[in-house]
């Protein structure tokens, strides 16, 4: 659980599959970034793969400093590969980990964003930024998302390891990475999971070798009062979405924040993935689901203690 360093070059701190998640936690405080091994095993990665590989070969590389010339991204991972959908975005143990930092602000997480980052030999480094930037929050604070690379190849030194800027989630607004501060990588075998908290800077790293492509999943989470970065409902619509778990349902968002954020006709927006649905139906008391013979109330009320 703490830093090595490879040829000088410090890596962010690993940890195996298992650890508890106190110390998964820890770290993540004090760094703001922590890498699980082998999160879940090759074979894993290898069914990903294959459900993503057309989509890959028909990518178009980037346009911009930021984007990247020679690295291709698409969304809607949930939608693309079935086993992102069931296995990747639900980890339990990610699950765990977010319930823990985005938890106390929120009566439920969702979704954020997902994208696939397949950065050719030859890329140059990301800008280094913040992936909170994108809200009107202050820093130091609370986080308000979280979210992850998956390794679905292995991230070397080499092939650039994304960069992370250890301890910058606790820096100040006015405050930006410079020459004298602590620049990590996040170098982990196929199968393993970096987790980074919205406010700590990180950049995809320079891939350095000739002929290696790095290929990256990103599956971030926010509160679940938050709109997404990652339109959700146009990435997984309701015909898709109907096809999923209820959990990876209610985690991409279809399901109320509290009594009646995000309803549908007074009801839990749940019951648009249902048969009864319908563009006329009688309101629920707290924004529950209505059925022909019972209401069942799947959301907070107003008597929980956190909306007192």
């Amino acid at each position: 659980m703490t830093r090595t360093k490879t040829a000088n070059v410090p890596e962010v701190a690993i940890v195996d599959r298992g650890t508890p998640i106190e110390a998964i936690m820890e770290i993540l405080d004090r760094d703001g970034a922590v890498v699980i091994r082998h999160l879940v095993k090759p074979a894993v990665m290898d069914r990903v793969g294959s459900e993503l590989d057309s989509y890959i070969r028909r990518a178009a590389p980037g346009e911009g400093d930021f984007w990247g010339y020679k690295t291709k991204r698409f969304g809607a991972l949930v939608t693309k590969s079935r086993t992102f959908a069931e296995e990747i975005a639900p980890n339990p143990t990610l699950m765990t980990v977010m319930d823990k930092l985005l938890g106390a602000r929120c009566l439920r997480f969702q979704l954020h964003v997902t994208m696939a980052v397949h950065i050719g030999p030859g890329e140059k480094g990301q800008i280094i930024h913040r992936d909170d930037g994108l809200l009107p929050f202050t820093h130091p604070g609370p986080q308000a998302l979280c979210n992850t690379m998956w390794a679905l190849t292995d991230f070397t030194l080499e092939n650039g390891a994304t960069n992370v800027v250890i301890g910058s989630h606790l820096w100040p607004d006015d405050r930006y990475p410079g020459p004298d501060d602590v620049v990590a990588r996040a170098v982990m075998p196929k199968g393993s999971c970096l987790i980074y908290v919205g406010s700590v800077f990180h950049g995809g790293g320079t891939n350095h070798t000739a002929d290696e492509w790095r290929t990256g999943m990103i599956c971030g989470y926010s509160l679940g009062w938050l709109r997404q970065e990652e339109n959700q409902y146009m990435a997984v619509p309701p015909a898709v979405a109907k096809t999923l778990p209820d959990n990876v349902q209610r985690l991409i968002g279809y399901t109320n924040h509290g009594p009646f954020l995000g309803w549908y006709e007074g009801q839990d927006v749940h019951v648009v993935l249902e048969p009864h649905v319908s563009d006329v139906m009688p309101a629920t008391p707290e924004g529950g689901e209505y059925t022909e013979e019972v209401r069942i109330l799947k959301t907070a009320s107003f008597i929980d203690p956190r909306w007192v």
